[in-house]
């Protein structure tokens, strides 16, 4: 699975037959290859919520005769697009799932809006958080952001109780410096909670230096090894 940052919490993942492309609003796509036989994989476009930083109409230009296109958003983008966008996309709310041939996919709750989604394909397992996040702003009434810490945590153990034991091959994660010595909170208590083979940050626009300096909070250290923290065009292999 070759994995690749685009900007900010946008990512495109290649498999073998698949490409599936996540919160695509800015950044040049890498060249996919096709299949084995020649043929142009399949193409699972994915938005979480309609925020302008996760969801750009430029995601229907990947649409062209041959491709097979298919589009999951989260609920709350539908009504942002006219009969002729959406006429062929999957809207998820958080609690429900959807199975196509070859793909299963369930939605999550978010603490800001739309959707995290959990996607199984080709034998793999990924989460992308979309804004699903402890969001704890200083300067924000307490009991907000004491509703964020509760409200965060009792989903992450709800995906941890679906997962039931099981290991996730990649799970895409807020790390956003903005929230200062907040930043860390959501993304230690995911990596506490639940197993993957390799955890990426994400949702830091240009400020990758800013995110990349919690790494070293030692805190960490238990994960450092699964945490892969990728500059913009940066290939990453998962084997």
């Amino acid at each position: 699975m070759k994995i690749n940052l685009i900007y900010h919490s946008g990512f495109s993942l290649e498999l073998e037959k698949s490409i599936l492309l996540f919160d695509w609003y800015r950044g040049e796509l890498p060249e996919f290859q096709r299949r084995k036989d020649g043929e142009e994989k399949d193409y699972y476009i994915f938005a979480t919520h309609s925020h302008s930083d996760h969801f750009s109409e430029k995601i229907f230009s990947l649409r062209k005769n041959g491709r097979r296109t298919h589009y999951i958003l989260s609920s709350d983008i539908r009504e942002k697009l006219p009969p002729s966008l959406s006429s062929d996309c999957s809207f998820l709310s958080p609690g429900e799932s959807l199975s196509l041939p070859g793909l299963f996919v369930r939605a999550f709750f978010s603490t800001d809006i739309g959707a995290a989604f959990h996607v199984e394909i080709e034998g793999r397992s990924i989460f992308h958080a979309g804004d699903l996040n402890l969001w704890y702003w200083e300067g924000e009434p307490e009991e907000e952001n004491l509703w964020q810490e509760k409200r965060y945590r009792e989903e992450i153990r709800s995906y941890r109780d679906f997962l039931g034991g099981r290991t996730l091959d990649c799970a895409f994660l807020p790390l956003d410096p903005r929230l200062e010595k907040h930043a860390l909170d959501g993304f230690l208590y995911f990596l506490e909670e639940i197993s993957a083979r390799a955890f990426i940050p994400m949702h830091y626009w240009d400020a990758a230096s800013d995110a990349k300096a919690y790494l070293s909070d030692p805190r960490l250290s238990p994960w450092l090894d699964k945490i892969h923290f990728l500059k913009k065009t940066e290939e990453f292999t998962l084997q």
